[in-house]
């Protein structure tokens, strides 16, 4: 009989919807050309995780690998030897462990990027004023909301130390992501369900501010500005 989770899923139903999960965040450009990945606890202490470099949206659930969230160990590998674990599994597991999360997305969209790309600070991204800010955990309309930014590394391990320093980050406490500038950014929630909500939600917010900062009128020249310029310009 399968083990059943805290949250009433056992592992068969979880690896099916993390399977359905993934073909979705597929179709919406979130883990396309073999990128991207996601891990999602079944039982205390085990999550099952994505394996890396393989399609997607083509990932079987006897395809996961079980994971010891406390240290990224694997605990059953799939009967296909030729999967690998995805890089990424030590930064599922530390979000998990750091923020209770209950799954964790690896998202390679181009708004992820794009939205590191116009922040006017080098280590984080201010989202205020849309309305959307009420599908994250305890935010609303009105909430001043910060995501952390991290620069990239040549290997995902490589960023657990700026991962770290981010989810310790009281500035951040309020965040459900994190940027990695010119890569993408992790999302998570208390389970697969709210991930899969703060996933929408943060996706929709930055491809909003980046509408925005490209539709912005430029600033109106002032009338010194007008002056100094050449004749027939």
């Amino acid at each position: 009989m399968a083990r059943k989770s805290a949250m009433g899923k056992d592992e068969k139903a979880t690896r099916l919807l993390v399977c359905e999960f993934l073909r979705l965040f597929y179709n919406n450009g979130w883990v396309t050309g073999t990128g991207g990945g996601i891990s999602a606890v079944f039982v205390e202490g085990q999550v099952l995780t994505a394996p890396t470099g393989v399609h997607k949206e083509r990932v079987l659930p006897a395809d996961l690998f079980v994971v010891n969230s406390n240290n990224a160990e694997i605990l059953r590998s799939p009967k296909n030897k030729t999967l690998r674990l995805s890089e990424c599994a030590p930064i599922f597991c530390q979000i998990i462990q750091r923020r209770g999360a209950g799954a964790v997305l690896h998202s390679h969209a181009l708004s992820t990027v794009l939205a590191a790309d116009i922040s006017d600070s080098k280590d984080s991204l201010s989202i205020e004023g849309l309305e959307m800010l009420k599908g994250i955990a305890n935010e609303n309309n009105k909430s001043r909301h910060i995501v952390p930014i991290v620069s990239n590394t040549m290997y995902e391990r490589e960023l657990c130390a700026a991962i770290e320093g981010a989810l310790a980050d009281e500035a951040f406490s309020r965040s459900y992501c994190i940027l990695v500038r010119d890569h993408g950014a992790y999302i998570w929630g208390k389970d697969i369900w709210e991930t899969k909500r703060h996933a929408e939600v943060y996706h929709f917010l930055f491809e909003a501010i980046i509408a925005r900062r490209r539709h912005q009128p430029k600033a109106a020249l002032q009338p010194s500005q007008l002056a100094s310029r050449p004749l027939g310009l």
